[in-house]
Parts: C-alpha cells; structure tokens; sequence
C-alpha cells in the first residue's frame, strides 16, 4: 500500500520515463516531495556556513519544465507592433 498523496504529475508523451512527481506522505503534513525522471538538469548542495546548521539545495530545471512544474508562467506569443 503507497502512503504517496499526489499533488501534481506529469509524463511526457513520446519518452518514456520523463516526467515529475510532486507529493506528500499520507502522515507528514511538514514535507512535500518532488521526483523527476528522464528529464535533463543538474544539481548541487551545500552547507549554510553562518551556523544555523541549514543546507541549500539548488536545481538546475530546464524552462519548458520549470512551466510543466508551474513554477515559471507560460510563455506568451510575440504581439505584433
């Protein structure tokens, strides 16, 4: 049995295995959790140094994925002048 909620998925038509997962676990209301497979982007960490004991995690998404995720909005078509 999952204990997944999902809140938001996409696969890509056409490549198999490409896609994200953003969920939560049934009984944790604190964290979400977000897969991506197939898809192209680079990752790093590092530690806070000021001592608060904080890491920082950045991910490196392409845009047309970052839209997909709704992170970034749509791109809108050139208006003509």
């Amino acid at each position: 049995m999952s204990t997944k909620i999902s809140l938001k998925h996409h696969s890509e038509e056409g490549l198999a295995g490409a896609g994200f997962h953003l969920y939560k676990e049934c009984m944790d209301d604190a964290f979400v959790y977000l897969e991506v497979s197939g898809v192209p982007f680079e990752g790093s960490t590092s530690v806070d140094l000021s001592g608060n004991g904080l890491s920082r995690v950045a991910v490196r998404l392409p845009n047309e994925w970052a839209r997909k995720l709704g992170l970034i909005e749509p791109s809108r078509p050139a208006v003509p002048e």
